[in-house]
């Protein structure tokens, strides 16, 4: 997801998803990445949509100072509601057809989508809407977020890229690494 103008990014190190072990809860997902890859409370933490969430429970758990969040949300009320309402409905979605249909589009976010595990699409679409959220946290939040993004809608606290929807990070990568290290 991160390539280009990201791996430019001094001391920066991108984690894909680990495999899917049976994570039920984005928690879950924070204490497997912790342990699976040494996180340190001195660590800046981030990440994009999913990611990002998971961001905010790694630095809970460990007190990290700053968490970045591209295209991501603090608690699950700042997601589009009619989507989060949607979610239990992945239980019925043909996923596999989903992902082979993706496949065959010419973008990196289907190509990313076709090759994800269906058992942690599912997991972590349920686990979402069960999550309480980190609203309330003594890390210091930095937020680059699209304008345009349908499934996470711009907070009024963040940087926003014009033009941009939720995967801004890998649509206006070059905006949101300068941004990044502006805001740092």
């Amino acid at each position: 997801m991160y390539d280009g103008p990201w791996l430019e990014l001094p001391d920066t190190i991108f984690l894909d998803w680990p495999a899917y072990e049976g994570e039920v809860a984005l928690g879950e997902m924070a204490d497997r990445l912790i342990a699976e890859h040494d996180i340190k409370s001195d660590d800046t933490v981030g990440g994009s949509s999913l990611g990002g969430m998971v961001s905010l429970e790694i630095a809970a758990r460990l007190g990290c100072e700053r968490v970045v969040l591209i295209g991501s949300a603090t608690t699950p009320a700042e997601i589009n509601r009619f989507r989060l309402r949607l979610a239990p409905m992945v239980k019925l979605l043909p996923v596999r057809l989903i992902q082979a249909v993706a496949g065959i589009l010419p973008s990196r976010a289907t190509a990313m989508f076709a090759s994800a595990d269906r058992r942690f699409f599912r997991a972590m679409c349920l686990a979402i809407p069960k999550w309480p959220g980190r609203q309330e946290t003594a890390a210091r939040l930095i937020r680059i977020h699209g304008a345009r993004d349908p499934v996470i809608p711009c907070p009024n606290n963040c940087h926003v890229i014009p033009r941009a929807g939720h995967m801004v990070a890998m649509t206006h990568a070059e905006q949101c690494a300068r941004a990044l290290e502006e805001l740092l």
